[in-house]
């Protein structure tokens, strides 16, 4: 076959022969996807059973004699010393020499007592030593795991290379061992007694289910699934003080007592502990954490003797000196020194968003040189934090499965993943559960018409007034679309539909939104239209602030029917002018009466004027 080639197409073929030889000697499609090998032979024995497998049937070889030679003389694995037999050339080949030690443990001993047994070493060690040679499964599974290649001893000179172990030797410590061993033994081909399985709550399993669709689709690489968190210790009032804002009872940050005093404890450093849950600051031209001084301002490089802090975005209510730090205040200034003495754990998710995070800065800079930073995440993916609580369950199945544009600034669009209805209803389950929100079925009073038909009873004009608020030039229509109008400016200002708020957000969620938006996205935009302690004007709808927020709360649930309710068909329904009547040698014959109904009556003509 090869005669025929050129040299440089035998080399070709030869080199991919020797490359899938070697793909298939060292089992490389065992753990990675190879075209070409779908069908390749495992590396090595089956496990399903491996827990039931008969000693007898497993080959250990010479490998007691391997472990006590190697004791016995103290060399604990090396091999490369000169008082080696030439018939102990197998246990040479096993371990190249600068290996680990076999067992230091067992090798102390044997130094120790000049003869080692199960009962002159630790229990534990003993035990599985006592297995060993015995020729049990526990003992041959502990030797595996701790070098797989001494199974090779006194056999590596009668075997070919194709015919040595293959099994590399992981850096397990003895308790990872251990929890390996304790899996394989558990492998008995049968399933367990059901005591012993795994009974999830119905949330639990909800998560569990829709975590394994976010990974297959990676829902993390575009959006944030859970924020970073930092388990502070830092020093009394080095986190900078509390500011006091005024605002609605239901939205204020609720700690009981002894949250309180548990934060204003100290340990024996003297350091007092704070766990934050939110966003680093990003610099906006580099897109990493941003590093300041205590006064906020960026340390340039090379800067030694400022005192580096860390900004973060609040997305958890915290509490910091015994004071509460809700969401949407000021970004907390975290010492250096407080991050390194407590933890940090990373954010789930989000990778491509800080990403993109200075290229859309830079982008629209150069048309809003003035652009602010924390804009930028509108028009990114957006963080799923809390996404059960916001959207309503049915909304979120059909915009899985037909994705399409919420936010006109939007820089990307969600791909169609083409989920199957099992799998979009696994995602909506799995935000529902991981916040606490109801699923799959939402009832709400807010939605219902007669709860509305009630309202109105006692507030004439409650829906009007409120729409009144949202059409001003000052508040929604400022920067929302509104059925077929849209702002006038720049794009990247435009704001959500709200005629289809009713379809997409919770009532709740819609609510305590309308009230500040920066309790639930603190990088938000929109401001608090309707203060707490400042209603907007009784010109538009008369009552306190919080009858406003309820106001606009109803419209927005109940907008689909209120638009319909006042839209009039007058003009598509205006009578077309009486025609003539036709010539008498072109009357057409009679037509029959209408037939009479049941109750006797002639049925009638409805008139739509």
């Amino acid at each position: 076959m090869l005669l025929g080639m050129n040299a440089s197409n035998k080399d070709a073929v030869l080199l991919n022969y020797i490359g899938k030889k070697t793909l298939a000697k060292l089992a490389c499609y065992s753990c990675h996807d190879i075209p070409g090998f779908e069908d390749g032979k495992a590396a090595g024995a089956a496990l399903a059973d491996w827990g039931r497998k008969e000693p007898s049937k497993i080959a250990f070889e010479q490998v007691a004699h391997f472990v006590m030679n190697q004791l016995e003389h103290g060399h604990g694995g090396h091999h490369g010393g000169g008082h080696h037999a030439a018939g102990e050339h197998g246990a040479k080949e096993s371990t190249a020499a600068g290996d680990e030690p076999l067992a230091p443990d067992l090798a102390y001993a044997a130094a120790a007592h000049g003869h080692v047994t199960p009962e002159s070493v630790d229990p534990d060690t003993g035990f599985f030593l006592e297995k060993l040679l015995a020729h049990e499964r526990e003992g041959f599974l502990w030797q595996k795991l701790r070098q797989p290649r001494s199974y090779d001893y006194k056999k590596a000179e009668n075997k070919s290379y194709n015919e040595r172990y293959r099994m590399p030797q992981f850096p397990f410590d003895a308790k990872q061992r251990e929890a390996v061993m304790t899996f394989v033994l558990g492998l008995v081909a049968e399933p367990p007694a059901p005591q012993f399985i795994y009974k999830p709550s119905p949330r639990e399993e909800a998560r569990l289910n829709g975590l394994v669709v976010a990974e297959q689709y990676n829902c993390g690489g575009c959006h944030t699934l859970r924020m970073d968190r930092w388990d502070l210790r830092y020093q009394p009032e080095s986190l900078g003080t509390a500011q006091e804002v005024a605002d609605y009872p239901f939205l204020s940050p609720h700690f009981t007592p002894q949250e309180v005093g548990k934060s204003l404890l100290t340990d024996r450093q003297g350091r007092r502990h704070a766990t934050l849950v939110g966003m680093p600051v990003l610099d906006p031209e580099t897109g990493r954490p941003q590093l300041v001084d205590e006064d906020g301002v960026p340390i340039e490089e090379g800067d030694t003797e400022a005192l580096p802090h860390r900004p973060v975005m609040l997305w958890h209510d915290a509490l910091v000196d015994g004071e509460p730090r809700p969401v949407g205040g000021p970004n907390v200034m975290v010492p250096e020194d407080a991050i390194r003495a407590g933890r940090h754990y990373p954010a789930k998710g989000g990778d491509l968003a800080r990403l993109l995070f200075p290229v859309v800065i830079a982008d629209e800079k150069q048309i809003n040189p003035n652009v602010k930073p924390d804009d930028a995440w509108g028009w990114l993916p957006p963080p799923l934090v809390g996404e059960g609580k916001k959207v309503q369950s049915g909304w979120l199945h059909k915009f899985l499965l037909n994705p399409h544009t919420i936010r006109p600034p939007a820089v990307m669009r969600m791909p169609k993943f083409n989920f199957k209805s099992t799998e979009a209803a696994a995602l909506v389950n799995y935000f529902a559960a991981v916040d606490g929100a109801d699923y799959p079925y939402v009832y709400d009073p807010r939605l219902d018409q007669s709860s509305i038909a009630a309202t109105e009873k006692t507030r004439p004009g409650h829906l009007t007034g409120a729409l009144k608020i949202v059409t001003n030039n000052n508040y929604c229509v400022k920067c929302h679309l509104v059925g077929d109008y849209a702002p006038p400016g720049n794009p990247k200002a435009l704001a959500p539909q709200l005629e289809t708020v009713h379809e997409r957000l919770r009532p709740d969620y819609v609510h305590n939104w309308i009230a500040n938006p920066k309790r639930f996205l603190p990088y938000t935009g929109m401001p608090v239209n309707i203060p707490f302690d400042k209603p907007v004007s009784q010109d538009l709808y008369a009552g306190t602030s919080e009858d406003q927020v309820d106001a606009l709360t109803d419209l927005l649930m109940q907008f689909d029917t209120f638009a319909k309710r006042n839209l009039s068909l007058d003009a598509y329904l205006k009578q077309q002018p009486p025609q003539p009547p036709p010539a008498a040698q072109n009357t057409p014959p009679t037509a029959p009466l209408p037939p009479q109904a049941q109750d006797g009556s002639r049925q009638r003509p409805i008139a739509l004027n």
